[in-house]
């Protein structure tokens, strides 16, 4: 670990069933929270009741024992791309705790790269796990570099398709974020269809056929490479939108459409 990082799961690892699932554990501690202190409807988080709860205690003493885990267990795309999300949006929240955000994560220099867990021999930001592990070592946006190179061995375990659905699952803690969930491999497609929705029927996507308009959230500019380019953007909001007058318009006017791009709200989703 660099002394640019913070490791949130340092500390001894508890004494656990040699034959725990670990991926099962958290996502268990994870449910019990969303139940408590999330709200799914308005996507807020209650950190402070959060902060000083027994079940958050619970959750750091479990997540430490990431140390031993072997991601080798995750063995289908599915159950990567449950435990990845699942754990890239607990470790917003915990890192959200431990540095004492109040307004905002850009409180933080390079939050989203500061902020790890160890997993087996390894360390992964959220930055790694979101660009690293779920983009398939995709550049993040702006970005000039890979997250691994070559020869490191997380690369063995990066979910190889993208599936641009994810970023309407991955929680960074801002207002213009998606709600929470958590996600089991059984049901992902299911849960992934739900959170596009949802999102492409919210406040982040307005239709306008009269004006020839539409108003997107930034992450379709910054994500378009992993939803297929300008077309396939279009495609995807299609799909999901609901009213089929402005899933006809979508397809039908295509790239003549004009695009607006609404301001990201940083602030925390609290």
């Amino acid at each position: 670990m660099t002394n640019d990082h913070l490791l949130l799961n340092d500390g001894e690892v508890p004494l656990a069933h040699p034959r725990i699932d670990v991926a099962a554990e958290l996502q268990l501690r994870i449910g019990r929270l969303k139940r408590d202190y999330y709200n799914s409807e308005t996507g807020r988080v209650d950190y402070q009741a959060l902060r000083d709860s027994p079940g958050f205690i619970a959750y750091c003493d479990s997540c430490r024992l990431l140390q031993e885990y072997d991601l080798l267990n995750l063995r289908t795309p599915q159950e990567k791309i449950a435990f990845w999300i699942n754990l890239y949006n607990s470790l917003i929240i915990h890192g959200i705790i431990a540095l004492d955000v109040r307004q905002t994560v850009k409180e933080i220099y390079d939050f989203f790269g500061h902020i790890t867990y160890r997993i087996g021999i390894a360390d992964y930001s959220a930055d790694d796990i979101e660009h690293g592990i779920l983009r398939g070592n995709h550049r993040p946006p702006y970005g000039f570099f890979h997250p691994f190179a070559e020869d490191d061995p997380r690369m063995a375990y990066r979910v190889e398709e993208v599936d641009p659905r994810i970023h309407f699952a991955l929680v960074c803690g801002s207002s213009s974020c998606p709600p929470i969930n958590y996600y089991v491999a059984d049901r992902l497609e299911e849960q992934l269809d739900m959170a596009a929705e949802n999102f492409i029927n919210g406040a982040e996507v307005e239709v306008h056929p009269e004006q020839n308009l539409l108003r997107l959230s930034p992450i379709f500019k910054w994500y378009k490479i992993d939803f297929g380019g300008h077309r396939g953007v279009l495609e995807v909001l299609a799909r999901y939108r609901k009213k089929s007058e402005e899933s006809s318009f979508l397809l039908e006017q295509g790239t003549r459409i004009r695009v607006e791009w609404k301001d990201y709200d940083w602030s925390l989703n609290s």
